[in-house]
C-alpha cells in the first residue's frame, strides 16, 4: 500500500521546487530569477521568498517557539509509561530534538507535510528518528521518495498537515505582501512618490526651462537633508503621496491579519492593528490563552496524532506534547514586601 492510499492525500504530489530552509539546493530558482526576471511572479513561491514577509515570519516564529521546545510523552490507560522511549527525547545526530521539532512545524506550516526517517529495532518500533528536510523527499504517484529513491515505508514517518501549507493556500496574500513590502522600502528610497508642478497661469515657459525646473526638483527631493525648492511664479507643486501612504499602512496591516487567517493566528499576536469599528477589549492573558487553545494546536495536533499510530508506539498507548509549563499561569509580579 502506497503513502498516498494510507494517508488519503488529496494534494497534488510536492514537486522538487520546494526547498528547506536548511539547503543549499535552491540553484534552480536563482538561476531562473537572473535569466528570467520577468517571469518570476508566475513561478512557485518559496519558503525563503516567503519568510521575508513579516507577518509570516512572525507566525512561524509564534508556533515555533510555542511547539519546538514541548517535550515528547508516551502514555497507556494509567498515564506516563514508566520507560519512555529513546527517541521522543534525543537524537543521534547533531540535530538536537528541540530543532527536530521546529523544522517539522515549519514544514507542516509552509508545505502542509512533513518526514522523518526511523531506524526500526527488532520489536518494529522507532530507536531513533531524524527529521528529513522537504528538498530531499517528495511523493511520486503514491510512493515516497528520499534523495530520488524509493522509500521503504517502515523507513520515514509522514506527517500530513492540517492544511495544504501557505505557500500553497496563501501564495497570492504572501506575494501581494512582498509587493507591498519593495513597493514600501523604495518608497522610503523617495519619501515624496509622485510631484506635479502644476501651471495656475500661463508662462510661456520653453521646454528646456520646464525640464530644468523638473531636474532640480528632483534633485531636491532625493537630498537626505531634506527637499528645499522653488517654484516659479504660476506654478503650483502638488504631491501626490498622501494616498499612497495610507495604502502601505493600511495594507501591510491587512496582509497581518490574512497570514493570521491562513495559519489561524489571532491578528492581534501577529503585531496588526484593530480596526475601532471591530475592537473588543481583550487582554493579552486572553490572547494567550485564545492561541494556546485554537492556534497552536491545530499544528501540534497532527504531529500527535501521527506519532500516536501503532507503527511507533504499541497499541494502547499514545504520544502527547508536555505543555505543562505551557499553560500554566505566569506569577504575577509582587514586588518587594513592604512593611504596612
Amino acid at each position: 500500500m502506497g503513502i498516498g492510499t494510507a494517508f488519503k492525500l488529496w494534494r497534488t504530489p510536492r514537486p522538487d521546487y520546494l526547498a528547506s530552509p536548511w539547503t543549499d539546493r535552491q540553484v534552480a530558482q536563482i538561476v531562473a530569477a537572473d535569466v528570467f526576471p520577468g517571469a518570476l511572479p508566475a513561478m512557485p513561491l518559496t519558503r525563503d521568498a516567503a519568510i521575508k514577509l513579516p507577518a509570516v515570519a512572525k507566525a512561524r516564529n509564534l508556533l515555533v517557539s510555542t511547539i519546538a521546545p514541548l517535550p515528547l510523552r508516551v502514555l497507556d490507560a494509567e498515564g506516563l509509561i514508566e520507560k519512555q522511549p529513546a527517541w521522543a527525547t534525543r537524537t543521534d545526530g547533531e540535530v538536537t530534538p528541540w530543532h527536530r521539532m521546529a523544522r517539522t512545524v515549519d514544514d507542516l506550516m509552509f508545505v502542509g507535510a512533513a518526514v522523518w526517517s526511523v531506524t526500526r529495532g527488532s520489536d518494529t518500533f522507532p530507536l531513533s528518528v531524524e527529521h528529513v528536510p522537504t528538498s530531499r523527499w517528495k511523493i511520486d504517484q503514491g510512493q515516497m521518495l528520499i534523495d530520488d529513491k524509493p522509500a521503504a515505508e517502515t523507513s520515514f514517518i509522514y506527517f500530513p498537515g492540517p492544511t495544504g501549507g501557505i505557500l500553497s493556500e496563501a501564495d497570492g496574500t504572501i506575494r501581494g505582501g512582498l509587493d507591498l513590502e519593495r513597493a514600501w522600502t523604495a518608497r522610503v528610497k523617495q519619501p515624496i512618490p509622485a510631484l506635479e508642478l502644476r501651471e495656475t497661469q500661463e508662462s510661456n515657459l520653453e521646454d528646456d526651462e520646464i525640464r530644468d525646473i523638473v531636474n532640480k526638483w528632483k534633485k531636491a527631493v532625493r537630498d537626505p537633508e531634506g527637499a528645499v525648492g522653488y517654484v516659479p511664479f504660476g506654478f503650483e507643486l502638488v504631491d501626490h503621496g498622501a494616498t499612497e501612504a495610507a495604502l502601505f499602512e493600511n495594507g501591510r496591516n491587512a496582509v497581518r491579519t490574512d497570514v493570521g487567517a491562513f495559519v489561524n493566528i489571532n491578528a492581534a499576536l501577529l503585531d496588526a492593528a484593530v480596526s475601532e469599528s471591530s475592537l473588543t477589549y481583550q487582554t493579552q492573558e486572553g490572547e494567550r490563552s485564545e492561541y494556546l487553545t485554537f492556534g497552536a494546536p491545530m499544528w501540534a495536533n497532527p504531529i500527535e496524532q501521527r506519532l500516536s499510530h501503532d507503527d511507533i508506539v504499541p497499541r494502547g498507548q499514545r504520544v502527547r506534547f508536555d505543555t505543562g509549563d505551557l499553560i500554566a499561569p505566569a506569577a504575577t509580579p509582587t514586588g518587594i514586601p513592604t512593611e504596612d
